[in-house]
């Protein structure tokens, strides 16, 4: 990765030419849903604080993500581009969207090893997360609170 840059799956801009795919089947991420930004912005204190680096910690409040999804969907009415969805995580997706519509907040944490997994989560536990994904090179694991 380019040091000047520090992109995550769901970043999308809307005056770039080309601009970078809206994938929902990214590798090496743990992304946690909360309750709402100022949670999220404490969540990701408390990973900073447990040794995470705040360039691998991105938030997306739930108005972010629907702005973004409506400028991907925009670009790719245009460009007639609907085949990319489909190696999406759909269900996934779904349940992203409907997150942000409630006013969540997503917290994406670049996580390559799953093995980390635990630990991020442990800093978490205190933030009542409604549910965590690690999308690791192979698979998907879904974290709850029980």
């Amino acid at each position: 990765m380019n040091e000047e840059e520090n992109t995550f799956p769901m970043d999308i801009y809307q005056d770039d030419v080309a601009p970078r795919p809206w994938e929902l089947r990214p590798e090496g991420y743990l992304v946690v849903m909360l309750a709402d930004a100022e949670i999220a912005a404490r969540a990701e204190a408390s990973l900073v604080a447990m040794g995470f680096a705040t360039r691998d910690i991105k938030l997306y409040p739930g108005e972010q993500i629907l702005a973004t999804y409506e400028a991907y969907s925009e670009r790719q009415k245009a460009s007639g581009k609907l085949a990319s969805w489909i190696a999406d995580d759909k269900v996934g997706r779904e349940l992203y969207l409907d997150y942000a519509r409630e006013g969540r907040c997503a917290l994406w944490l670049r996580l390559p090893d799953e093995d980390k997994a635990p630990m991020a989560l442990r800093a978490l536990a205190d933030f009542e997360y409604l549910h965590a994904r690690h999308y690791g090179d192979d698979k998907q694991t879904d974290f709850h609170i029980s």
